[in-house]
């Protein structure tokens, strides 16, 4: 009793520093428009939404690797995976429910959940043959959308990743043609919010442009960093200049000639969609690897 209670409460204060760590929008305590709580369980904290997240295997974000199958990691065929881990991003909702009175059960929560998921087209991704207890991974295709359920029987978290604009990894070879059709090509980065600190999980896409340079020697990019309209014009400046300056920086120390590489922070001078709009405002958001001729 006393070891689930220390396990439950470890879940709760780590599930509230990992909240408080991100820029987030407490939204009260309302469902997510795809799936709700338990049948008498109640909300046991406010919603919340993480403009850009991504999902971990555990309590309340307690980290792990995800098993698609029994001791075996997920392979790069699965969505949302590269080398065996959980790569993809989007809009995040964290959402909490609790009974501590009359329970359901582990199973029966766990059966519930896989169902409900099923009905709207969504696939279990870990392994089929865990226990109940624990995290779960789901996939719903049509929606590109990952949903862990953390199930702790009293208590039951649900982790909802939206993940509409995740892509797969460009090639150096795609790369290459879509420049060589327009001019151009979005790199697929994303930086913290007022970060221009080069991330882990965007290191792959970038070594793609590294491999891109070093099989066609000839080719100079502008490395172009742009934002959205929200907040004072001359720090976003400052801001995408600094995540160009960092991008160009690490393909330099990759081995590429800095005479090759200009970096340039345009901030949000150039939108390319309407700031009005949040969808608007994510596409602003951007860095264009530019040909020089």
């Amino acid at each position: 009793m006393i070891k689930n209670f220390v396990i439950i409460l470890y879940a709760a204060v780590v599930f509230l520093m990992s909240s408080l760590a991100c820029a987030q929008t407490d939204l009260g305590r309302v469902n997510h428009p795809l799936l709700s709580g338990p049948i008498g369980y109640g909300f046991d904290d406010v919603t919340r939404v993480v403009e850009y997240g991504t999902l971990k295997r555990g309590f309340g974000g307690f980290s792990g690797e995800f098993l698609c199958n029994e001791k075996k990691k997920c392979s790069d065929n699965i969505p949302g995976f590269k080398g065996g881990k959980f790569v993809a991003e989007g809009k995040l909702t964290e959402i909490s429910y609790r009974n501590d009175k009359n329970p359901a059960g582990e199973i029966a929560i766990l059966r519930s959940y896989e169902n409900a998921i099923k009905q709207i087209g969504g696939v279990k991704l870990s392994a089929t043959d865990s226990a109940a207890f624990g995290s779960h991974l789901f996939y719903i295709e049509k929606v590109k959308t990952w949903i862990v359920l953390h199930n702790l029987n009293n208590q039951v978290y649900l982790s909802i990743l939206e993940g509409k604009n995740f892509e797969q990894l460009v090639t150096a070879g795609q790369l290459a043609e879509q420049i060589d059709k327009q001019g151009f090509v979005n790199l697929n980065v994303n930086f913290d919010t007022n970060k221009s600190l080069i991330k882990e999980s965007d290191k792959p896409a970038i070594n793609e442009v590294v491999a891109l340079l070093k099989d066609d020697s000839g080719l100079k990019l502008s490395v172009e960093g742009h934002t959205d309209n929200v907040g004072n014009a001359v720090a976003n400046k400052a801001l995408s200049q600094a995540r160009s300056d960092s991008l160009v920086a690490y393909m330099v120390a990759a081995g590429i000639s800095s005479k090759r590489l200009v970096a340039k922070g345009f901030g949000s001078e150039s939108p390319i969609s309407d700031n009005r709009t949040d969808e608007g405002k994510a596409k602003n958001r951007r860095v264009e690897l530019v040909k020089i001729k």
